[in-house]
């Protein structure tokens, strides 16, 4: 007859658990894993799979109770990893929606703003450049580049005694300025133009005042913003590869 020890059994627990948690965790804030459409229920069997197959090379420290103090740290220690990289890998949309936010102030759709009855404050321009980016995001196999940095991510922030060791390594201030940087650069070309057809309408009415610049000039930079958009759709791929490198680095 085979026996157990509380010992043994607190240590499979804390095996299977721990790496459970870091998984879950990341489901529950990374793009389209976190979806409303995807059932919590499959979320919660998927990340019990992976669990299963990644249990037996987390590396776990021997003789761990999670019902102790340093259990209770290293339980926050997945919870904060998995989170931050469903934070980085959600950083990837948010350059496309200040992209499109710019592009869409310039063409003259932040108005539509105003008459939202909802109050909502996002452009279409940027609504529409979110849902590109979360199409490129399924193109590319992004989602299965996440779930491989996950799982590298137990080499690079183990699970070790010292729970909040790693937490200082994530660094995910940084990250800050690269959103900025991604989205300034997809804007740039579309808001130059902008920019020059606004200089060429404000030289116009000096020179002939008489003419109604704000009804003629909000068709002419609507039209030119929707031909930028339209040629440069196909060029949209090498920012999101570029994002998708940038944000996962720290955390492969």
């Amino acid at each position: 007859m085979m026996t157990f020890s509380q010992l043994q059994m607190d240590a499979w627990l804390a095996s299977a658990l721990l790496p459970f948690i870091r998984i879950l965790a990341l489901f529950s804030a990374a793009p389209l894993l976190s979806h409303k459409g995807f059932p919590a229920r499959g979320r919660v069997a998927l990340a019990a799979a992976m669990a299963f197959v990644v249990a037996p090379f987390a590396q776990v420290p021997a003789g761990l109770t999670l019902a102790s103090a340093a259990g209770l740290g290293l339980v926050a220690q997945q919870v904060a990893i998995g989170l931050a990289l469903g934070f980085a890998a959600r950083l990837l949309f948010a350059v496309f929606e200040i992209a499109g936010e710019f592009i869409g102030l310039q063409m003259g759709f932040s108005f539509a703003g105003f008459f939202d009855p909802n109050g909502g404050s996002e452009s279409a321009v940027g609504t529409w450049l979110n849902t590109l980016g979360m199409l490129l995001f399924i193109a590319l196999d992004a989602h299965l580049v996440l779930i491989d940095t996950l799982i590298n991510t137990f080499t690079t922030f183990p699970i070790a005694h010292d729970a909040f060791a790693s937490l200082v390594g994530l660094r995910l201030d940084r990250l800050g300025s690269d959103v900025f940087r991604l989205a300034l650069s997809m804007a740039l070309p579309a808001t130059m133009l902008m920019l020059f057809i606004n200089l060429v309408l404000g030289f116009s009415s000096r020179v002939a005042p008489q003419l109604s610049i704000f009804s003629v000039g909000f068709p002419i930079t609507l039209l030119a913003g929707l031909l930028v958009l339209a040629l440069g759709t196909e060029h949209l791929l090498a920012p999101m590869t570029e994002a998708l490198q940038v944000f996962l680095a720290p955390l492969r």
